[in-house]
């Protein structure tokens, strides 16, 4: 009877041996499905990398009055991409500043450029507030050139010196302009009241760089 006893109670450990064992396995199991899961969730989600980028504006005006670029009132502006990586600019949006004065996008020049394709979000009438701008194409190291006319709220087509309208200009704000690079990433800047020019005889160009990282997926762009 002991003997008896003693196997009934040897196979009923084994058998409950066995069953947290298999316990343990399915456990194991399924914490190894699961850590897979979180490998494979950060695989997909997790791929965001920052990328430098830069870009450039140049304002180019003289301390002439004219109905083209490079002049007092019609400044001629210069858009550059210089990000080390190989993200496109696609946008551009750029405020007037002094909210007494307008930039004139009837008399404002945007044209075709290579193989980029421009679209002026802003409208074609003047008296707009912002220029907005949209590029497709506008690849690492190359530049828009552009001129943008600036007018009087009060009275229009009258002159208005651009260095007295986008900065300098007492107690009116400053001009707000930004850069967007695929994938979203923006970088801005609000322009400095008294910018340093290079002055060359009659002609100043003021320059503006934007320098910075933003979020795109990865190995995409180097």
């Amino acid at each position: 009877m002991e003997l008896f006893l003693l196997k009934v109670l040897s196979l009923y450990s084994w058998r409950i041996l066995a069953s947290q064992l298999k316990r343990y396995q399915m456990f194991n199991n399924m914490t190894k499905s699961l850590l897979g899961l979180g490998g494979l969730t950060l695989a997909v989600f997790g791929t965001a990398q920052a990328y430098p980028v830069s870009a450039q504006l140049e304002i180019t005006g003289s301390s002439e009055v004219g109905i083209t670029g490079h002049t007092l009132n019609v400044s001629g502006w210069t858009l550059s991409n210089l990000a080390s990586s190989s993200l496109d600019i696609i946008g551009f949006d750029f405020t007037i500043g002094d909210t007494t004065r307008h930039f004139d996008n009837k008399d404002s020049t945007y044209p075709t450029s290579g193989n980029k394709t421009i679209t002026l979000n802003s409208g074609s009438t003047d008296r707009v507030d912002n220029i907005s701008l949209s590029f497709s194409g506008f690849n690492r190291t190359e530049a828009y050139l552009f001129a943008v006319d600036i007018d009087s709220d009060s009275l229009f087509n009258q002159w208005e010196a651009f260095n007295t309208v986008l900065f300098n200009n007492g107690s009116a704000a400053n001009s707000v302009f930004k850069v967007t690079f695929a994938g979203g990433g923006v970088l801005s800047m609000t322009l400095p009241e008294t910018p340093v020019a290079v002055v060359d005889g009659k002609t100043s160009t003021y320059t503006f760089t934007l320098t910075g990282e933003v979020q795109y997926p990865a190995h995409c762009c180097y």
